[in-house]
């Protein structure tokens, strides 16, 4: 056995169908060389009397022929004279003669009628005897030797032994003597003929259904197989779709590889989790070291500005270290926001008025942009969220500045929302060129930027308030066609009048 289980599957699915057909084959292989002996003695043993009773006759009219001068005594009345003694003797045998010369049959005896016949009706019985027995007679007068031979009638079998009459060595007449074979003898013949028939059939369609099997499961297995090796390469990839338990097997195995997807992209936002705390830290101690001396300069120049008022030029040069001061409070700021991420104080709110809040604030923005505004906030229902204002407003602030200084005079600018399940979602919508496919996957990567003069930690910003705030923000954008922010965040109460 354990040689066996070394064996390939193909192997030894060959061995197990050639042992479940040993059984049927070893029936059929009995049927034809054991079997079979039974109806030959059978025929052995009605063959032994026929011989005897058809030479006996063929002696007794051959002898009676020669002992006229010139062989002038008929010679179908010599075979009658001959044969009906015998025939008393011999029920159930019919010993009939064909004259060669003539072409004329004589029939004495029945094989198992009996009565007087019509003359039509023995012209008839002549002819049908003449038809069965033509193919034996034709051998004998062709070969000139005496033969057995085994012949059928439409529902019936009969033993029959013809042997030549020969005078003067020239074949005269074809002397027979024949008789029926037992009923069993020809339903069994039947039957063990249909049998090796159905038996041969069945052992044919069960060799071919076993290779189809065969070769279809080990088709299946080969395609498991390299299915596997393609995983090893490509856990994305999925098994093709089978029948039956090879359908479960393919199953489970995709079912396997999601689940590895999953557990690598849980460990992947982990590290990158990891990651972000990390950075946050060192973020948070840059800015406060970077705070300082910024602070510093600031109260410099403020001081030059009051005991310098003289000197020329002095308010050109403050008002550039004011602005450079205030770009750089404005950087720490953003720093300490993405190293720092805290939701703040939380409370309900109603999505669309603070959409709405953020708009007011940017009129001024949009206006001298000469963007126009697609916001429709008639018949708006309240979506109440759990959240904290300022947060949020710095998220979709930043997201409709993006959108202002990606787009030309003349763009449209769509901001809608609505509830999705459990989830309230945010579309702001642009006509700009869109981003270039090979950015999308790092827009919201800490100092990722291809802006200038930005610094890639406003769409980062974004992506840590609304996580922090248990939701999601995706980008669709396409090359010409302009970009869609999404920000999903959860549903706290939808359709009610006002907002405690």
């Amino acid at each position: 056995m354990p040689f066996f289980r070394r064996q390939s599957l193909k192997t030894q699915l060959l061995v197990i169908v050639f042992l479940a057909l040993l059984l049927p084959a070893a029936a059929m292989f009995y049927d034809i060389f054991f079997a079979a002996k039974t109806d030959d003695v059978l025929i052995h043993a009605t063959d032994k009397k026929l011989t005897r009773i058809a030479n006996l006759v063929h002696d007794q009219v051959r002898r009676e022929l020669k002992s006229y001068p010139g062989n002038s005594q008929p010679l179908e009345e010599v075979f009658t004279a001959v044969t009906d003694p015998l025939i008393k003797h011999y029920p159930g045998v019919r010993i009939c003669l064909y004259d060669k010369d003539s072409g004329d049959i004589t029939i004495l005896g029945y094989l198992h009628e009996f009565g007087t016949r019509l003359p039509e009706e023995k012209k008839e019985r002549e002819r049908r005897i003449y038809n069965e027995t033509k193919a034996g007679i034709n051998a004998v007068l062709a070969s000139g030797n005496a033969i057995s031979r085994l012949g059928k009638t439409y529902d019936d079998q009969f033993l029959e032994r013809l042997v030549p009459l020969q005078i003067n060595s020239r074949t005269i007449a074809v002397i027979w003597a024949e008789e029926m074979m037992h009923p069993i003898f020809a339903r069994s013949s039947r039957m063990r003929l249909v049998i090796r028939y159905v038996i041969l059939g069945v052992f044919g369609l069960g060799i071919a259904a076993s290779l189809a099997t065969i070769f279809g499961l080990v088709r299946r297995i080969n395609i498991i197989k390299d299915g596997t090796v393609k995983l090893e390469q490509n856990l994305n990839y999925a098994l093709p779709q089978m029948p039956g338990e090879m359908g479960q097997i393919t199953s489970a195995i995709n079912k396997m590889a999601r689940g590895l997807i999953e557990k690598e992209q849980l460990i992947d936002q982990y590290r990158r989790s990891e990651n972000l705390i990390a950075m946050g830290r060192t973020i948070t101690e840059i800015a406060h070291e970077l705070r300082a001396p910024v602070s510093v300069i600031q109260a410099a120049a403020q001081a030059m500005a009051l005991n310098f008022q003289d000197l020329p030029r002095l308010d050109e040069y403050i008002q550039q270290i004011d602005r450079q001061v205030e770009r750089h409070s404005k950087l720490i700021n953003e720093l300490l926001d993405f190293g720092r991420p805290d939701p703040g104080t939380i409370e309900k709110m109603d999505i669309n008025e603070l959409i709405k809040s953020v708009l007011t604030a940017n009129e001024p923005l949009i206006s001298k942009t000469g963007i126009k505004l697609n916001y429709p906030s008639a018949g708006h229902k309240p979506l109440v969220i759990q959240g904290n204002a300022e947060k949020l407003k710095q998220v979709f602030t930043n997201l409709i500045i993006n959108a202002l200084e990606a787009m030309r005079q003349n763009g449209v600018l769509t901001i809608e929302s609505h509830a999705a399940g459990e989830q309230v979602a945010v579309s702001v919508r642009d006509t700009g060129e869109g981003i270039p496919p090979e950015d999308l996957p790092n827009i919201f990567e800490p100092f990722y930027t291809k802006k200038a003069g930005g610094n890639g930690l406003g769409l980062a910003i974004c992506k840590r308030i609304v996580q922090i705030h248990g939701g999601s923000i995706e980008v669709k954008s396409v090359k010409g066609s302009g970009s869609e922010f999404i920000v999903s965040l959860p549903l706290y109460e939808r359709d009610v009048m006002a907002v405690e």
